[in-house]
């Protein structure tokens, strides 16, 4: 998933959780025009960052990760929820959130060693 895919979650559950960018921000401990860089996309999005954000928001790593924008809805209570097509209904335990988590990270790093290795052999 892009960073502008993962801004654009990002900021659908802000809204659906009613805050403000200037709130999260806050909660962050950054500026406002730094956050909102975040959500357009425009600053690399780190697996750290995401965890941070999902926490100010509560809601789960993988929902901000694995959604596609397009599929985020409200439902009566005004929490928010993800649909996702040609799958099942699962809950995550955060013991499973943070082994998905590192294994993201791990993924991440093998590609970043992948594309270093090809670089260098042009």
């Amino acid at each position: 998933m892009d960073n502008l895919t993962i801004g654009q979650n990002i900021a659908k559950f802000r809204k659906l959780k009613d805050f403000k960018a200037f709130d999260i921000a806050e909660r962050l401990g950054m500026k406002e025009a730094t956050y909102t860089k975040y959500e357009r996309g425009e600053t690399a999005i780190t697996i750290d960052f995401v965890q941070k954000v999902a926490d100010v928001l509560e809601v789960d790593v993988l929902q901000i990760l694995t959604t596609s924008p397009s599929n985020i809805l409200q439902n009566i209570t005004n929490s928010p929820i993800a649909i996702q097509h040609h799958s099942t209904f699962q809950t995550y335990n955060e013991q499973q959130t943070q082994t998905m988590l590192t294994l993201m990270e791990t993924v991440v790093k093998v590609n970043e060693r992948l594309l270093t290795l090809l670089e260098k052999q042009k």
